[in-house]
């Protein structure tokens, strides 16, 4: 009968493993153990949250997705000889520039979903039905819904050849009795997935997967500065005792007294040593006198991970003026860009649903970012204007500045040209002939 009983509390486990109504954590290992992170080489728990904690990848957090969120973005058509048009009055224009749901703003929009892409590798957004004034009835999108990626408890192909993604309920109201893990197909779902795939394709894998003992040399130097100063401040020391403590709580209680008072604020007040017991303190070695220095090594290992210039988190070590604009243009090309592209693409090939011709594209416009100093823009605009490829309203506009009325504004004549062409041509003829004259007066 308990060999009966123990198969029977075997099979309860082995359902509830894989009943999908259950609420489970897909970072957690006990699942999922491919994106539950793990311990490094340095024996260092390498997860979700121990990373997201690190100084310097909340620096990348803000750095990138601030500037991506001030990104202007379109759906654009494209035109004969390689033109283009803005559709700003586009549904997927308006969502995703101007009202993705009734709750979250453009911007709010934009920036987390390209954290999620760019740290966990995976973004998702639940997309809504039309009406209620979301979108147009036609289009067949009405809204975009985050989906925040620990949510995600599973996530596989059935019989009928979709994907089918099932959510838990937000950690913090998981509390809740009535609320249920929701699953939704793949055509409900806006799924972004950043390289690395894992080896089924399905989905990205997470940054602190690939690059585990990157992170966890971070974690471990950070860790180290902190119970260093959490202590002494230094390395410690050793007491010598002439004598024998009464037994093994006496000489507890004789360490714990002196290692609180000359911890934190008590560091560098003085302590009395009695019955003879004396202190040497060790010396700080090498290595922990270039502790900082081991940080910043540490923490620019981090910035690399995602091409991201040291010197936007203040780390003006190797910046000069000479070489800071490059690094700010590398920022942009390198680090925002892919995100950007990847974002473009998975819009084109998801949400853009009335591109039967393929004439359709999103955008992001990076001008605002590549713009340089005033005098480098204006020195541009000046080469534009002369090779007859910008008029004055196109300076205009990208200075938002009021356009002309004067019926100009639009001309892409070379104004250096256009008015002093005769005056030119007319100084040319009079040098030509005084060339001749003096030609003839000294043949004569």
């Amino acid at each position: 009968m308990g060999f009966l009983s123990g198969i029977g509390n075997a099979l309860r486990v082995m359902a509830d493993s894989i009943d999908i109504t259950k609420p489970r954590d897909e970072w957690d290992p006990q699942y999922w153990g491919a994106l539950g992170g793990g311990m490094s080489t340095a024996n260092v728990a390498v997860n979700d949250r121990s990373v997201s904690g690190l100084g310097s990848v909340q620096s990348v957090r803000y750095g990138m997705s601030s500037s991506l969120s001030t990104l202007p973005v379109s759906v654009y058509r494209k035109g004969a000889k390689g033109s283009r048009t803005a559709l700003p009055d586009h549904p997927l224009t308006r969502l995703l520039s101007a009202r993705p749901n009734r709750i979250t703003k453009p911007g709010e929009f934009i920036s987390e979903i390209g954290w999620h892409l760019s740290y966990y590798r995976n973004a998702f957004a639940r997309i809504l039905p039309p009406g209620d004034g979301l979108g147009p009835e036609p289009y067949g999108l009405g809204g975009l819904d985050i989906l925040h990626p620990r949510r995600l408890a599973q996530i596989e192909r059935r019989y009928d050849g979709h994907l089918y993604y099932t959510f838990n309920p937000p950690a913090t109201i998981v509390q809740n009795a009535s609320l249920a893990p929701e699953t939704y197909r793949d055509d409900e779902i806006w799924h972004l997935r950043g390289n690395p795939l894992r080896e089924d394709g399905l989905l990205g894998e997470p940054i602190w997967e690939s690059a585990r003992n990157v992170f966890a040399r971070a974690i471990a130097v950070h860790e180290y500065g902190d119970i260093w100063f959490a202590n002494y401040g230094g390395t410690g020391g050793i007491i010598e005792h002439p004598g024998t403590f009464k037994d093994k709580d006496a000489e507890r209680d004789f360490l714990d007294t002196w290692r609180r008072n000359g911890t934190g604020r008590n560091r560098h007040r003085d302590r009395l040593l009695k019955y003879g017991a004396k202190y040497t303190q060790l010396k700080v070695t090498n290595s922990e006198a270039q502790l900082l220095e081991t940080e910043d090594a540490a923490d620019t290992a981090v910035f690399g991970l995602w091409s991201y210039p040291p010197h936007r988190a203040g780390r003006l070590k190797r910046s000069t003026n000479n070489n800071i604009e490059q690094q700010s243009l590398d920022f942009v090309i390198y680090c925002l860009a892919p995100l950007a592209i990847a974002i473009e693409q998975a819009a084109e090939g998801d949400l853009l649903l009335d591109n039967d011709t393929n004439d359709l594209f999103v955008e992001f416009n990076f001008a605002g970012l590549l713009r340089g100093d005033l005098k480098t823009r204006y020195a541009a605009y000046l080469m534009g204007r002369q090779g007859e490829w910008l008029s004055a309203n196109d300076i205009l506009r990208f200075e938002n500045m009021p356009l002309r009325t004067d019926g100009g504004g639009d001309d892409y004549k070379n104004p250096l040209t256009k008015d002093s062409g005769a005056a030119t041509g007319a100084a040319d003829d009079k040098a030509d002939q005084a060339s001749d004259q003096e030609q003839d007066d000294n043949g004569k």
